[in-house]
């Protein structure tokens, strides 16, 4: 299974788990780049394209900063527009983002939507910190998995230029929901972050999000309540 295919499971576990009027996502961010990398509904994918596609939102912080962010009124939140206005119009009406680092410079970020007001109780919290440490956990241990296992390092290594940021694209399109112009400077953009090439930042992506663990890093750990 890919590292994206089991992020994708992640977040439909975690929806289900922690209660049935949640929504829940996965938000990967690699040396300045997010991606969308899983959720259990399309709106709250549409809610984290939003995000990702300017930069800007809760789990961005949340990643950033290694602390939850804890939005308990979307339609009061003065930051993050774009963000905002995705999630007022999905009808959700707070929001949960919980980071776990996954190395130096990568971060995970498990992000839960309600349509129902309230405070977040404090067992369903430490689930969700549960699950967020649990899905980095597993993010390292892909990208472990593909330092040992070279046979897709190498193939990577044999191949061009255009054609490994091409994938890269394609592979950032897919999981942001953008068009290809888009990609392409989310792309660029964390190469003049980062102050590398545009082969480096694709390369990672692809790494992390396209190539197969060795083994089935999917398990039934995920905490209950």
């Amino acid at each position: 299974m890919t590292l994206s295919g089991y992020l994708q499971e992640c977040a439909s576990r975690s929806a289900g788990v922690l209660g049935d009027d949640l929504d829940a996502s996965v938000t990967l961010r690699q040396h300045g780049l997010t991606l969308h990398a899983g959720s259990s509904s399309r709106a709250a994918e549409r809610c984290d394209q939003a995000e990702a596609m300017v930069d800007e939102g809760p789990c961005v912080d949340a990643m950033a900063t290694g602390a939850k962010v804890d939005v308990a009124s979307v339609r009061a939140e003065v930051r993050w527009h774009a963000w905002r206005a995705q999630t007022l119009e999905e009808g959700f009406v707070r929001a949960l983002a919980v980071p776990s680092e996954v190395a130096p410079g990568v971060s995970v970020a498990l992000n839960l939507y309600s349509r129902a007001g309230g405070r977040w109780e404090s067992r369903l919290v430490g689930a969700a910190e549960a699950y967020s440490r649990l899905i980095a956990a597993a993010v390292r241990l892909q990208l472990e998995f593909a330092d040992v296992d070279d046979a897709a390092g190498a193939l990577l290594r044999d191949t061009s230029d255009a054609t490994i940021v091409d994938q890269a694209v394609g592979a950032v399109m897919e999981t942001n929901g953008c068009p290809e112009a888009a990609a392409r400077e989310l792309l660029r953009s964390a190469a003049r972050r980062r102050e590398v090439t545009e082969r480096e930042v694709a390369t990672t992506v692809l790494r992390s999000l396209v190539a197969v663990g060795t083994g089935d890093i999917v398990d039934d750990r995920l905490p209950g309540l």
